[in-house]
């Protein structure tokens, strides 16, 4: 006998449960800080190899395009 309290979604998938949404938006947005940083990250090591300053430099490229991202998400 099908339990009547339970709501199914319209495409018959079952509903998620709140551990399970929480994860994947974790999992979701962490991918998309990383990837912001890596492509800043890069970009900024290609200048520093243009220029020749130290490399280390680079990683200032990522926080700065991980800073806009965010600021830019927020608005």
């Amino acid at each position: 006998m099908p339990e009547d309290d339970r709501q199914d979604r319209p495409d018959g998938a079952p509903e998620q449960g709140f551990w399970t949404t929480l994860l994947q938006g974790l999992i979701r947005d962490t991918v998309g800080l990383w990837l912001t940083f890596l492509i800043g990250t890069g970009a900024g090591a290609v200048i520093c190899l243009y220029f020749g300053a130290p490399l280390i430099f680079s990683l200032l490229g990522g926080v700065l395009v991980l800073a806009v991202y965010v600021a830019w998400d927020r608005l």
